[in-house]
């Protein structure tokens, strides 16, 4: 790993609060998450000096080991963020983004009672007294007690690595996800110094064929009023292939929580005849309306002497 490491705790008895947290709400329900969820930390939660210091140093794409108090290391994820202040202006870098893909859950937890009886990730456990510590040190012999327990979750460990290393290198592209769902919201967007408006009709027109159900989880979101909240994203996003890319074959209509997970993704790609995505080197089903299909091909072809 070139990236640093951290050991954060989660415990569901916290001192002051009537509830706490366990970190397989992140490992089963994240693809359920409202984009906030994502968010770690804050003043309400971050106390320790010790772990303050290690959100000051948290960089997009370092490897965080899921430790939850009482049950051991449950699993494995990466930060979608450096650290940042939960309030701009303040100083204080005490609040950290988890990215809700890669993420690797393991079939069997660490015990802590192991981690305390092996010399070299001793030192780590001895006095767990904060949230985050720094676990880059130990890594190696980490890795080598996860497998010890999940020997087949081997290559399924070695993609999460890989994927976060190239998260990592991503931060030259690093960008404002909220401010990228906003733009694609927008009627206008630039392109090589120009503006030009956004072709509603297309996207309007995609979302009704669609009923306003996602296609990755078929979900509606009805509102209070009777309108239906629905999202479409950009494969290519318009800023970067121009007016060629405001067409239904770079479009999918997705729900807010999807939506965020591909734009926090670094890469997705549609199987259009098979009828899958692959995000991050995941695969999953998506729901293609033939028509849609029909007129993704038609687009992809059409570039391809462009390209």
């Amino acid at each position: 790993m070139k990236g640093s490491v951290w050991l954060v705790v989660a415990s569901e008895r916290i001192k002051g609060k009537p509830e706490g947290w366990h970190w397989d709400d992140f490992f089963l329900r994240r693809h359920e998450w409202a984009p906030v969820d994502f968010s770690w930390g804050g003043y309400e939660w971050i106390r320790s000096p010790l772990s303050l210091k290690c959100i000051q140093r948290m960089k997009r794409g370092d490897l965080v080991v899921a430790y939850q108090a009482g049950e051991g290391i449950l699993g494995l994820c990466v930060l979608a963020s450096d650290g940042y202040e939960e309030v701009p202006g303040s100083g204080d870098r005490n609040t950290f983004d988890l990215a809700p893909e890669p993420a690797l859950r393991l079939t069997t937890p660490v015990p802590l009672a192991r981690l305390k009886s092996e010399s070299q990730t001793a030192p780590l456990f001895r006095q767990l007294q904060g949230s985050v510590f720094d676990a880059t040190p130990y890594w190696l012999a980490l890795r080598h007690q996860i497998l010890a327990l999940n020997p087949h979750l081997k290559g399924d460990l070695e993609r999460l690595e890989k994927a976060a290393e190239r998260l990592r290198r991503s931060r030259g592209e690093e960008k404002d996800v909220w401010q990228k769902m906003a733009e694609e919201r927008a009627l206008t967007y630039r392109w090589r110094g120009r503006t030009y408006r956004r072709k509603g009709e297309q996207s309007a027109w995609l979302r009704q064929l669609y009923n306003f159900r996602c296609q990755l989880c078929k979900a509606q979101f009805p509102t209070p009023d009777g309108r239906l909240v629905i999202e479409v994203h950009y494969l290519h996003p318009l800023s970067v292939i121009g007016p060629a890319g405001d067409h239904p074959g770079n479009m999918l209509v997705i729900c807010p929580n999807h939506h965020l997970q591909l734009e926090l993704s670094e890469q997705v790609r549609v199987d259009w005849i098979n009828k899958r995505i692959r995000i991050n080197g995941q695969q999953r089903r998506l729901w293609v309306h033939a028509l849609h299909a029909q007129l993704a091909q038609n687009w992809q072809t059409a570039r391809r002497p462009i390209e």
